[in-house]
């Protein structure tokens, strides 16, 4: 049996606090608000920070905080160009752990455990690409939720809604599209789905956020 986990909650712009016992209670309660949480094993704990002003000790000690409450059996994917050297296509465990070499061919690795992208490619298409390694890799698993933070991709690109300007000067990008709103539509079928995670914690982060 799970243990028991409860999460205190602080909104900062209207003070209200709480304590739940799941993760998407404390979603639900925080969503749209500036605030502050962290997961406890007891209620006293939580209670406790709520109590002592619910203030993280640091930036970097919240950001280890925030990215330990993320649900653990998740795939999690993100593009950057932050290493300097082109765009990079990364998919990772919670722990940040590399995993798109279970997705990708080897030839296209680099030693850091990402894929490397064909000189030209944006950002974009790299979070598309992401996306689909990431879906290939959670139905090869057998897990059942993704993470990204590119709201573009999620509701638009990898359902196949690109725009057909797009399509027409990317034929590249309409062949990924059309692939990866394949795969979706598979993991959905089998009870999976696709959430949002803010870029400053995504495990699989490549814009390298300062703290």
């Amino acid at each position: 049996m799970a243990k028991s986990r409860f999460y205190a909650y602080y909104l900062v712009d209207d003070d209200t606090r709480g304590i739940v016992t799941t993760w998407d209670d404390c979603e639900s309660a925080t969503a749209g608000h500036h605030a502050r949480y962290r997961g406890f094993a007891t209620r006293e704990d939580a209670k406790a920070w709520l109590d002592a002003g619910a203030e993280y000790a640091n930036r970097k000690a919240a950001k280890a905080s925030r990215r330990m409450e993320l649900p653990e059996d998740a795939v999690y994917f993100d593009s950057g160009t932050g290493r300097g050297q082109g765009t990079e296509v990364n998919v990772t465990d919670r722990d940040g752990v590399p995993m798109a070499h279970l997705a990708a061919p080897p030839e296209f690795m680099t030693e850091f455990g990402t894929v490397r992208l064909s000189p030209g490619r944006t950002n974009n298409y790299g979070e598309l690409m992401g996306c689909y390694l990431a879906l290939k890799i959670a139905m090869k698993l057998e897990r059942r939720l993704i993470c990204g933070d590119s709201r573009l991709v999620i509701d638009y690109w990898s359902r196949g809604r690109v725009n057909a300007d797009t399509l027409a000067g990317d034929p590249d990008l309409a062949v990924l599209a059309s692939k990866t709103a394949r795969e979706r539509r598979a993991f959905e079928a089998v009870g999976g789905r696709i959430t949002h995670v803010s870029g400053d914690i995504n495990p699989a982060d490549l814009g390298f956020h300062r703290d």
